[in-house]
């Protein structure tokens, strides 16, 4: 016997954060400060860090030469080559991002699954239900895939399948790390944290991308919308901007949002439109995270 389904409009389990502490904010612009920097010397260390510590491919990218770039941020938020990112025949679910599949699963009846099947509350995560995200959503049965992005992957976000903006909202929070060791401490860490909820009209049903910052998140942008210069809980224009993005429409593959550091996007389509067939592994974007329940790949 399943449990009692949640009611949507429960509350997120935490609603406290660190959004607009004054050291916080301070720690913000310094960081970003720091990363926007066009001195020569600086970014270039910066970049030459990074490059050794995490093994970056050059030849990956569009511009492969590190010291053309204008600041490490510019290095961070690199463009891939196309060629590098093939995608998966149609109709398949493409994975967004470049990152680990942490978990995927249906929703359930307690709520969305992360790292060694501890639950977080799913409303929490997306707060209370909204007027125009469609209910297969919210439906237990619903499928996500939980998808974490470590500093050296490659941090651009692309739409999965065609689609059209037909929700955007901002959740101020705080900047805590989501790395998947962390979460098997504190699985609810995804609620406190800021995140940007987009969902789309799809040929195959809605779709939703959930991107959650981490620490050191310079901030989350979409291709309509740049980063918050700010971590105040309170930016009223950023939330205009971004919902100014609804109606707009992309192809599939297409880049739809970038982070400015690392973190996590969760996708969520309808369980009963989709079969999953991507393993808990390292993956890219461009491959297939899922196939239509009537279609069988050759």
């Amino acid at each position: 016997m399943h449990p009692r389904a949640q009611d949507p409009g429960t509350p997120p389990l935490r609603t406290s954060t660190r959004a607009g502490h004054p050291l916080t904010e301070f720690g913000s612009r310094l960081v970003q400060a720091l990363v926007q920097s066009r001195v020569h010397w600086w970014k270039r260390l910066l970049i030459g860090s990074f490059i050794r510590q995490f093994s970056i491919r050059l030849d990956e990218a569009v511009e492969p030469d590190a010291g053309s770039y204008p600041s490490f941020n510019a290095f961070f938020t690199r463009a891939l080559r196309p060629d590098r990112r093939p995608l998966a025949a149609a109709p398949a679910l493409l994975c967004p991002v470049d990152g680990q599949l942490v978990t995927t699963g249906q929703t359930g009846f307690d709520g969305l699954l992360t790292v060694k099947g501890r639950p977080f509350t799913w409303t929490g995560l997306l707060g209370p239900r909204p007027d125009d995200m469609p209910v297969g959503l919210f439906d237990p049965t619903a499928l996500f895939f939980n998808l974490y992005l470590a500093p050296g992957n490659y941090h651009r976000v692309h739409l999965p399948l065609d689609g059209t903006l037909r929700h955007a909202e901002w959740i101020p929070g705080r900047f805590a790390s989501v790395r998947p060791e962390k979460l098997t401490r504190d699985p609810d860490r995804y609620v406190g944290n800021e995140r940007v909820i987009l969902g789309f009209d799809t040929p195959m049903g809605p779709l939703s991308l959930v991107l959650v910052a981490a620490r050191l998140v310079g901030g989350i942008e979409t291709v309509w919308c740049k980063a918050r210069p700010t971590r105040r809980a309170q930016d009223p224009s950023f939330r205009v901007r971004l919902q100014s993005g609804i109606g707009q429409s992309w192809d599939r593959g297409q880049e739809i949002a970038r982070f400015n550091y690392g973190s996590t996007v969760i996708l969520l389509v309808p369980g009963s439109l989709w079969n999953p067939c991507a393993r808990l592994e390292p993956v890219q974007f461009g491959q297939p995270l899922a196939w239509p329940q009537a279609h069988c790949p050759s």
